[in-house]
This record gives structure tokens, C-alpha cells and sequence, in this order.
């Protein structure tokens, strides 16, 4: 009978493996990490642009009324502090309350943009079907895997990190917009890590492992501390009031629309009193 002669591990290969272990259960972290970012980042964006944009309405018109306010206070003081005795002097002053608020008019007006962007945004997500819950878990698991296999952060060398990113932008991407086929196929196109590693000797590997190890720690910590910032925000404590089932929507609404009817009451008595104020300085003049 002959027996197979196995090759003893030496030290640096026993200590190689081992460290290997710990970088696998980071690797896994670090995955994981990214998947429920991105996921709870998703989950808020679609809630901010589906949920929160009828809100955002009408905080746009409360911005708006609020800076018509402070225009027609502005008007006030600049009629008190000019002799207006004449149309052209009210022209003037109009003038003057446009040029001093025009800066803020535009990044208004850019903002009712940008909502009304939101709004198209949020009518074709609303339009979009509710994934399956079992179609959501494959997701979820295939995105996983690819971040394993392609996030960044895993990079051995600058070309690594490339390449890594570019793969990441895709499967990023086809999450994103819910692509399971686009999730599959980049999950059957990805391949084993460099053969080459391999083949280098144990001390380098080893050396390379543990500095490893120290960096995947950081990018850890880094993971978790953006996590905990995400979910330490506004967003996110309306977003989980939201999914408890609390009319968080309503009652900003609600808040908003009562503030919304007294600046409406308000500007409409500045409007008239100006009115007025110019009616009487001209017939005095």
C-alpha cells in the first residue's frame, strides 16, 4: 500500500490561512455594509421623490409668499425713507426691491424647477409595479455577491480599483432601476479573482492579508459611521415614521398648509396697505 505524501503547512502558510479567514468575514462586512446603504439610500430617495413631493409643493409655495413679504416689507421702508412724490419715483423703488431680491427669485424659481422635476419623477414611480418580495431577495443577494466581488474598497492596486469601479457602476446601476436579467447577467460575467496572486510567494501574500485586514477595518468603521449619519437625518425619521404607518405626509401638510394660509392672509394685507401708502403719498405730493 502507498501513501499520497501531504506537504506540511509552514508557519507563514498556517498564519497566511488564518488571516485569510478574518479578510473573508470582512470582505462579507464590507458587502453587506454597502448593500444596506445603497438599499436604505434608494428606500429614501424613492421616498423623498414619491411620498414627500406633495409636501415639497407646498413648502415651495410657502418660500414663495415668505419672500414676497419680506419684498412689500422692503417696499415699505424703502417708500419711508424716499420722498416718492411721483409714479417714476414708485417705479424706482419698484425697480430697486426687484434688483435687491433677484438673486433669491432665481434660486426660487430654480427650486420650483427642480420640484416639478420631482413630480415627473414621483408619477412615474408611482407607476412602476411593486416588486415581488421574492424578486427583491434575489436582488438583494445578487447585489451583494457583485459588491463582494467588485466594490472598490476590495482593490489591490490603482488598475484593480478601475476596474472595479467601472463593474460597480453597472451593477449600481441595473439596482437602481430594478434590472434583475442586467443583476444575473453581470453576476455570470464576473470573474474569479487574479491567478496570478496565487503564485506569489507566502510572505507577500501575508503581508499583503494583514495590511489588508488594517484597511478593511477603515473602510468599515467609514461604512458604519455613513450609515449611522444616513439614518441619523430628517429623511430617514420621517422615512421609518412613514413605514411604522404614520401620516407623517399629512401631518407635514397639515403644518404646512396652516402656516401657508396666515403668510397668505399676511401678504395680502401688506399688498393693500402699500397700495394704499403709494394711493396717499401721490395725492399728497
Amino acid at each position: 500500500m502507498t501513501h499520497a505524501l501531504v506537504r506540511a503547512q509552514s508557519p507563514e502558510e498556517a498564519e497566511f490561512a488564518a488571516v485569510l479567514v478574518g479578510l473573508e468575514a470582512r470582505t462579507r462586512r464590507v458587502a453587506d455594509l454597502q448593500a444596506e446603504l445603497q438599499t436604505l439610500k434608494l428606500s429614501l430617495a424613492r421616498f423623498a421623490s414619491v411620498v414627500l413631493h406633495r409636501a415639497r409643493v407646498m413648502f415651495a409655495e410657502l418660500d414663495r409668499i415668505r419672500l414676497r413679504i419680506e419684498e412689500y416689507e422692503h417696499r415699505f421702508a424703502l417708500l419711508a425713507a424716499e420722498d416718492a412724490t411721483d409714479e417714476a419715483d414708485l417705479a424706482a423703488i419698484e425697480d430697486a426691491v426687484r434688483d435687491e431680491f433677484a438673486e433669491r427669485r432665481e434660486r426660487l424659481d430654480e427650486g420650483a424647477e427642480a420640484t416639478r422635476r420631482e413630480g415627473r419623477a414621483a408619477q412615474r414611480e408611482r407607476a412602476r409595479p411593486p416588486l415581488p418580495a421574492e424578486v427583491a431577495a434575489e436582488q438583494r443577494r445578487l447585489y451583494r455577491d457583485l459588491a463582494r466581488r467588485y466594490h472598490p474598497d476590495l482593490a489591490r492596486s490603482d488598475a484593480d480599483r478601475a476596474t472595479r469601479e467601472a463593474a460597480m457602476l453597472r451593477v449600481n446601476a441595473a439596482y437602481r432601476e430594478r434590472d434583475l436579467e442586467a443583476l444575473l447577467a453581470l453576476h455570470r460575467a464576473a470573474e474569479a479573482e487574479d491567478p496570478a496572486f496565487d503564485r506569489r510567494p507566502v510572505a507577500e501574500r501575508l503581508r499583503w492579508a494583514v495590511a489588508e485586514t488594517a484597511r478593511l477595518d477603515r473602510v468599515i468603521a467609514g461604512l458604519e459611521a455613513e450609515l449611522a449619519a444616513t439614518m441619523a437625518g430628517d429623511t430617514y425619521g420621517f422615512w421609518h415614521r412613514h413605514e411604522a404607518g404614520e401620516p407623517v405626509v399629512r401631518l407635514l401638510e397639515d403644518d404646512a398648509g396652516r402656516e401657508l394660509a396666515q403668510r397668505r392672509k399676511r401678504l395680502s394685507a401688506l399688498t393693500a396697505s402699500y397700495r394704499r401708502a403709494s394711493k396717499q403719498r401721490l395725492q399728497t405730493a
